[in-house]
């Protein structure tokens, strides 16, 4: 797991454009992992985070979409974000 620290101070955090392809699709978030020809389950929290992820973004605005869309805490935004962003990194999905 990433800790709180380190993901705050990161800075951009961004989707490898040539590791997946993806789509919004009614609401949820179709993911295809080319670098292993799997296909991605992405829950609620996961699909509202996708988009940012995929233009780029920081730790603390993904903190603020979670708190924002499914109304939780500060401490369970931010363990929700690192959660996803620790299996985003162990899959290599994000740029270094």
């Amino acid at each position: 797991m990433v800790s709180p620290q380190a993901s705050s101070g990161e800075g951009l955090l961004r989707l490898r454009a040539d590791a997946v392809d993806w789509r919004e699709v009614e609401g949820e978030v179709v993911v295809l992992d080319r670098t292993n020809s799997a296909y991605l389950a992405v829950n609620a929290a996961g699909a509202a985070l996708w988009p940012a992820l995929a233009r780029g973004s920081n730790a603390e605005e993904l903190v603020a979409i979670l708190r924002s869309e499914f109304d939780v805490d500060d401490a369970r935004a931010r363990a929700d974000v690192d959660d996803f962003v620790a299996m985003l990194r162990k899959r290599e999905l994000l740029e270094s």
